[in-house]
């Protein structure tokens, strides 16, 4: 399949090879595998025509990547293509054995991002629904010190990880992770609204005005210690001023996904990364860059904690 033309010029292609998944992360609904798969010969297609429409990153998702047979040839023809920088989201498991690991180094990956819940092995454990995976996680990061790779966490914020956020950034950063990114958990992928599976999501969903301290706490941690630190579903309006400054919006990727449908949308569009605007977003001085709210969290919490900055249009 051809990328579309009109997503040419963007900076990052990402490719959701297929939903399969060895976890069951909490409020993570894509290893629910519906079969549905990109074919090698689809992502070859795919990468070629990302790089004719000039872009230059690639970033390979799923589901679990490291499940597909063919992520090392096509990590090796994205290089020859001259993608840079050629990245890959995992939990990391995988990753834990030396030789599947230097293979993956070999055939050029040169990022790899790791899904981190916590620092702590029962509460890391618990929330993506396996055993031993905190373990084999320090494994892996182990392993990529010294190798040149870029290593970098998707930090999922939620009520029981948020207070120990500071701390898992330190425990991280001790083990090799250069930046950090963090991901507000989503109740919008759990199933239908009232089922006891959609209520321990939501309940572990996080205000935002909950998370300031904590966020706080993690970026004097993060200056400290001289490693990035991003937040993705934070509006800048739901943070202090000192804080504005973390929110990454996801429309600033300049990214366009493709998953196993087929079907190809930029990143910005996605209910995921915000769009649920409410009425003061209209009047709000970063109305132009910031995605809103998702309609999942106002669904939870309502829209009072977003609010007009000063300097918009009255």
């Amino acid at each position: 399949m051809q990328l579309p033309v009109a997503f040419a010029g963007r900076r990052w292609l990402e490719i959701a090879l297929d939903y399969r998944c060895n976890l069951r992360c909490l409020g993570c609904h894509a290893c629910h595998d519906t079969g549905e798969r990109l074919a090698s010969n689809e992502v070859v297609t795919l990468l070629r025509s990302g790089r004719a429409r000039g872009i230059q990153g690639l970033w390979l998702g799923g589901g679990e990547p490291t499940l597909r047979e063919d992520l090392l040839s096509l990590v090796k023809l994205a290089r020859e293509l001259g993608y840079s920088p050629v990245t890959i989201q995992t939990n990391g498991m995988r990753l834990a054995y030396p030789s599947y690991r230097a293979a993956l180094i070999r055939a050029g990956v040169t990022e790899v991002r790791f899904n981190v819940k916590s620092h702590r092995a029962e509460v890391h454990d618990r929330l993506s629904g396996g055993e031993a995976c905190h373990a084999l996680l320090l494994q892996a990061l182990d392993g990529f010190r010294g190798t040149g790779v870029h290593v970098a966490a998707d930090v999922l914020l939620t009520r029981s990880t948020a207070p120990e956020l500071a701390g898992t950034i330190s425990f991280f950063a001790a083990r090799g992770v250069e930046s950090f990114t963090l991901w507000l958990l989503s109740a919008a992928d759990a199933p239908r609204e009232q089922s006891e599976e959609h209520l321990a999501v939501a309940a572990e969903v996080p205000r935002i005005a909950e998370l300031v301290p904590h966020l706080s706490a993690a970026r004097a941690e993060a200056d400290r210690l001289g490693v990035e630190l991003t937040s993705l579903h934070t509006p800048p309006c739901t943070l202090p001023p000192e804080l504005r400054g973390l929110f990454a919006p996801s429309a600033a990727l300049s990214l366009v996904v493709v998953g196993p449908d087929r079907r190809p949308f930029a990143l910005e569009a996605s209910s995921f990364e915000g769009g649920a605007y409410v009425e003061e977003c209209s009047r709000c001085a970063e109305r132009s860059r910031c995605g809103g709210p998702r309609a999942d969290y106002v669904r939870l919490f309502g829209g009072g904690e977003f609010v007009r900055l000063d300097g918009a249009p009255r």
